[in-house]
């Protein structure tokens, strides 16, 4: 079974982060690319086991294998066994190359993910929206900047259960998820099976910032992925970033920005991720 996706490209080429396609094959096929790929691809392994070879190494991608490749990199896989089955997504967007460099992506990363849950989750997401020709590439773009932050975290920093922040994950992850509701700091905790004040401590240690000023940022950036990239109005936006009020949701998108919502998206800005 080979189940792709290949958005027509029109105007996500303006887009940070947009789609080229997005499959699941099962079973995956034997696969070489002399020239590497045009496309940023990432790709994990769902069931069975197959083999790697990019960047002068031969690895085996057993069950939870995840591995990132930048374009141009000559790489080769193949199935060990018949159940082989790999779930794959190829993005570009503009200035990419220099992000993910930026991101400390090398050009070649590979590794087995103890738990990959959370990455088969949005990868769920991506394969549904890119089933919507009509409203599907603007959420796309919004999932992608997801699956390379939650990628990053996982190949580059987590390192299993001994993971210093792992007393944090769940509440991280649940402003990730849920920017868009009123989060409390108590419920941030309660999630975490700690005191506010020790998620408080442990949080800044591992961020550099506080919990509400991490969820503000993330609220500030999916706006402005919003105003680049949709129509909606500021109203929408508002809402859709976890602000009912939208005079509350200017004040503070000014504040940050130096410029109102409306200045911003006039100004056709390019989103700086």
């Amino acid at each position: 079974m080979q189940d792709a996706i290949y958005p027509v490209i029109g105007n996500q080429r303006s887009f940070p982060f947009y789609l080229t396609g997005v499959g699941i094959s099962s079973p995956e096929n034997h696969i070489i690319r002399k020239n590497g790929l045009r496309s940023h691809q990432i790709l994990f392994t769902r069931e069975g086991e197959g083999q790697l070879q990019a960047g002068g190494q031969s690895l085996r991608l057993k069950e939870g294998s995840v591995f990132y490749i930048m374009p141009g990199i000559p790489h080769e896989y193949y199935p060990v066994d018949g159940r082989w089955t790999t779930c794959w997504v190829v993005f570009q967007g503009n200035s990419l190359q220099q992000l993910m460099q930026d991101l400390e992506f090398p050009s070649f990363l590979c590794r087995e993910v103890p738990d990959i849950q959370q990455i088969s989750r949005l990868f769920e997401n991506i394969y549904a929206s890119a089933g919507n020709p009509l409203r599907g590439n603007e959420k796309c773009s919004l999932l992608i900047y997801e699956y390379i932050m939650t990628v990053r975290r996982v190949l580059l920093f987590d390192t299993g259960d001994t993971c210093p922040n792992s007393v944090i994950d769940a509440g991280l992850i649940f402003m990730n998820e849920h920017y868009d509701r009123d989060i409390s700091l108590g419920e941030l905790a309660s999630l975490c099976h700690i005191s506010p004040q020790h998620f408080c401590r442990v949080f800044r240690l591992e961020t550099g910032m506080r919990p509400m000023e991490y969820l503000t940022q993330k609220r500030m950036l999916e706006a402005k992925v919003l105003l680049c990239n949709t129509s909606q109005s500021i109203a929408e936006i508002s809402r859709q970033t976890g602000y009912e009020d939208p005079a509350y949701f200017g004040m503070v998108f000014k504040k940050h920005e130096g410029i109102s919502p409306s200045q911003y998206r006039r100004t056709k800005a390019s989103v700086i991720l």
